[in-house]
């Protein structure tokens, strides 16, 4: 008896020697976080597609209206007329009297005395050019109505009723081209999503990224040419071509991800996605200021910019950075570029325990082809990770994050902020999104996935029904209630940006072998644009039917997802896929790697993923 424990702790004290002089190393390096960072390049551009067309919105249905309907555009010019004249007149009294005080603080000094001088003849003359300008406009549309009025001599309230309803018409089709180019975008994604299955299959993972940049150059074309032309056909078919790539981001960027990374940090690489996306909507956000590129002359520009991050994307990837291991050693059967991409991305020489791991999960995959989306559906030891991947991805869409971005602005209205800093507030969501999925990088690994989803959704169930009791009491004499709505978005934004906003692509990419990651991928990733999709064409009429009441449906929805996950997701920390899988076949006992599965002599194999 002595004797075989002597035995035992030889052979605990050997393999466990033999473990420590071969762990990969499983910290970040520089090297790949320049490569998740230059992934995550698509998930940049994603995000700012969804929210650069937000500011400039009046300006594109202007566009729309301007071609298809010139005769009332012109009219409306004629009616802005006075107040953009007013404005600019404005701003050159303003210059002028800045000069004017400057020449106080100047004299006895003779350059700088002409320099203001020849600024302030140089403001006279262009102020002047303005106002010969605006007057020639001025007597065309005051000749206009004459002719018009001298032609067929009608009752002055008819027109104003004729002209009220023509305006009401027109202000309702360029709406609807409008709802139209917003839907495009969402079908794009969700054909985007389904056939990243496809992309990832045909191209491979850095391959397949660099294939859906195409559809960022031509929609960024697109949208650059299509004022210049003059086709507004040409904005909604650069939105439907970015919808196709930010849906094939959704299936590509995940998968990537997670096979570069080490099972440590798998969480961090994973939120590095979604980061890209916050990222994102907060540099359209930002850019999309009326001060900077949100103007009548500049909106094509704004829309156009993901050329030039997509360029450099795709520079990048494609000169310094790999194919991911597991793809290279599982799909193609390549050990020594595995090795060499692996030496690469660690840092070290010492990567035969990662490499025997993916060997192992080759040797447990069913088949050396990709799943195909019949199997997805009909294998029973797939079923519960694609249910539960589908619930977590209804449920970041219909949890009410559209909801809170539509109220916003008209809460941010009600609690007295002026139209013109409205932009800065919705800035702010923006920024403290942003920062949450920052914070978010290094508790995931710490904390654990399932925690992260659950307690900040039971939050968020909390959150809706005060601001539900808060927009019910909003007047303009009870204020407070404006400035604790307020509130309660800011603590929805946080409790999304910590969990149902990174976690469920996380999830999806961590749940399935290789063989059937992008399969899955494809399908949650179409779920989730489906899900986005009914949301944008039903919650206009959810809102006016239930007003303030709506977030009521949102904590409805969140209950029973909070329920499903208590149940049934599992905690996906630093455990392999068979162990995951393990869970949901119900075995009591997973695959060990423990220090006292070794003693007792028992070999297991640790598939990381």
């Amino acid at each position: 008896m002595a004797a075989n424990d002597d035995n035992q702790e030889v052979y605990h004290n050997l393999t466990e020697s033999s473990r420590k002089d071969n762990q990969t190393n499983d910290k970040w390096t520089l090297y790949l976080m320049l490569c998740c960072l230059t992934a995550c390049v698509g998930s940049l551009i994603f995000g700012y597609n969804i929210g650069v067309t937000n500011l400039p919105t009046p300006l594109i249905k202007e566009f729309f209206a301007q071609k298809y309907f010139p005769e009332y555009y012109q009219k409306l010019n004629a009616n802005k007329q006075p107040i953009e004249t007013q404005e600019k007149l404005n701003h050159y009294m303003q210059e002028l009297s800045s000069i004017t005080s400057q020449r106080h603080s100047s004299v006895g000094n003779k350059t700088a005395m002409e320099e203001l001088n020849e600024r302030s003849h140089k403001l006279e003359e262009e102020a002047q050019k303005f106002l010969n300008e605006s007057a020639k406009i001025t007597v065309k549309v005051i000749e206009s109505y004459q002719k018009r009025l001298s032609e067929s001599h009608p009752d002055l309230a008819k027109i104003k009723n004729e002209t009220n309803t023509e305006s009401e018409d027109i202000q309702k089709y360029t709406t609807f081209l409008w709802t139209i180019t917003t839907s495009l975008f969402v079908v794009g994604g969700m054909i985007g999503a389904f056939t990243s299955k496809y992309v990832v299959d045909f191209f491979g993972r850095k391959k397949g990224i660099l294939f859906h940049h195409i559809f960022t150059l031509i929609g960024a074309v697109l949208a650059f040419i299509a004022p210049i032309i003059n086709r507004p056909e040409c904005v909604l078919v650069s939105r439907f071509v970015f919808g196709v790539q930010g849906g094939m981001t959704c299936g590509l960027i995940p998968t990537y991800l997670s096979e570069i990374s080490p099972a440590a940090l798998r969480g961090a690489t994973g939120v590095m996605n979604q980061l890209g996306i916050t990222i994102g909507i907060l540099i359209s956000q930002t850019l999309g200021f009326r001060q900077l590129l949100g103007t009548r002359d500049c909106w094509n520009i704004l829309l156009a910019l993901p050329i030039i991050p997509g360029a450099i994307g795709v520079v990048c990837l494609l000169l310094f950075f790999p194919e991911s291991p597991r793809a290279l050693l599982i799909n193609n059967r390549d050990e020594e570029s595995a090795r060499k991409a692996l030496h690469r991305l660690r840092n070290t020489t010492e990567v035969s325990v990662e490499i025997d791991e993916i060997k192992q999960e080759s040797r447990e995959t069913k088949s050396d082809e990709a799943i195909s989306l019949k199997d997805l559906f009909t294998l029973k030891e797939l079923r519960w990770p694609l249910i539960t991947g589908l619930i977590l991805q209804l449920a970041q869409q219909l949890c009410g994050i559209n909801a809170i971005f539509f109220y916003s602005e008209s809460i941010f209205h009600d609690a007295a902020i002026k139209d013109e800093h409205i932009q800065y507030a919705v800035f702010a969501t923006g920024f403290i999104n942003v920062i949450m999925t920052l914070v978010c990088i290094p508790l995931i690994d710490r904390l654990g996935r399932k925690p992260l989803l659950v307690y900040p959704m039971i939050i968020i169930i909390l959150d809706f029904l005060l601001l539900t009791v808060f927009l019910y009491y909003q007047t303009p004499e009870n204020i407070i209630f404006s400035y604790l709505s307020i509130v309660c978005i800011i603590v929805f934004i946080m409790c999304f940006a910590v969990g149902l906003g990174p976690i469920p692509f996380l999830y999806v990419a961590e749940c399935f072998r290789q063989d059937a990651r992008s399969a899955a991928l494809a399908i949650c990733m179409f779920t989730n644009w489906v899900a986005n999709l009914c949301l944008t064409l039903t919650f206009p009429y959810l809102a006016k039917l239930l007003t303030t009441y709506v977030f009521l449906v949102f904590v409805v929805v969140v209950a029973i997802a909070v329920f499903v996950i208590f149940l049934k997701v599992p905690e996906t920390k630093n455990r392999s896929v068979d162990e995951i899988m393990a869970h949901f076949a119900g075995k009591k006992q997973p695959l060990a790697t423990s220090a006292e599965d070794e003693a007792s002599g028992k070999l297991m194999p640790n598939t990381k993923v």
